[in-house]
């Protein structure tokens, strides 16, 4: 797999699933709203922001597939905000223009180059694959779970870009290096994950997730996004046979998970 191969899978998948059910007439019930209402409002707000930094770092780097990618991921990340943006002003949940959350964790990577700051987001596309998962599990809205279900697909992608990344463009070290930056990058996942269940833990219980299983299924999504970084692990999106995706026949298997039917308001 190469950047050449994501940028057209990226670019493939634009013109994939673009119609969502917005003439959905579900309103969230009030129980419904008060468990994932701040956490809609936090990754609203998340999804895309600090573009402009990446992109920067990637046209710097001199690999015109690399920043080609990397502007369609920008993109993509984008498209979620403006999903998740127009869901909530259909139910009345008002748009953050500031959270302290994103403007910390923005910030984590910006001196140490591009790859810590593909790590850093690696981290937060782990967070988000779990989150959206709880959140597609939480509600009863057919347009909410469609969203959620979309940027999943997306997410699977952007993990296997990021890994690809880290794999190809980060500088050779001594084993007592790579160990020491393993154990940081595991303590900032570690952090992050305490973080983010503490200012979204509502919907998260809403969705089926416990402090431990939320725990346990970040430790699961981290190892695999650790295995692909291995020069010898296999770069597979969740659900795919084959280590490349099948640009022509569509995404390769990811867009059969979560599998289960979008649930139905009783």
């Amino acid at each position: 797999m190469t950047f050449s191969d994501i940028k057209t899978y990226f670019q493939a998948n634009r013109r994939r699933f673009a119609d969502l059910a917005w003439d959905d007439p579900h309103q969230l019930g009030p129980a419904t709203l008060r468990a994932v209402q701040g956490s809609l409002q936090t990754f609203q707000r998340g999804e895309g922001t600090g573009g402009d930094h990446l992109a920067a770092l990637a046209e710097q780097l001199g690999d015109a597939d690399y920043a080609a990618a990397m502007q369609l991921f920008i993109q993509e990340e984008k498209g979620h905000a403006d999903m998740l943006g127009q869901f909530m002003d259909k139910q009345g949940i008002p748009r953050l223009q500031k959270h302290w959350l994103h403007t910390v964790f923005r910030g984590l990577g910006r001196p140490l180059g591009l790859v810590h700051m593909v790590r850093v987001i690696l981290t937060a596309e782990v967070v988000a694959t779990v989150y959206y998962r709880a959140l597609f599990n939480a509600t009863y809205s057919g347009l909410l779970q469609q969203i959620c279900r979309r940027i999943l697909l997306d997410e699977e992608m952007h993990l296997v870009f990021h890994c690809l990344a880290i794999r190809q463009l980060s500088s050779p070290r001594n084993w007592l290096s790579q160990w020491f930056w393993k154990q940081v990058y595991r303590g900032l996942m570690a952090g992050t994950a305490l973080v983010v269940y503490a200012t979204t833990r509502s919907a998260l219980r809403a969705g089926g997730y416990g402090f431990w299983g939320f725990c346990a299924a970040i430790a699961t999504e981290y190892a695999r996004v650790e295995q692909m970084q291995r020069p010898d692990g296999l770069l597979v999106m969740r659900g795919s046979q084959a280590p490349t995706p099948a640009v022509a026949a569509g995404p390769a298997g990811a867009w059969q998970w979560p599998s289960q039917s979008l649930r139905a308001a009783r």
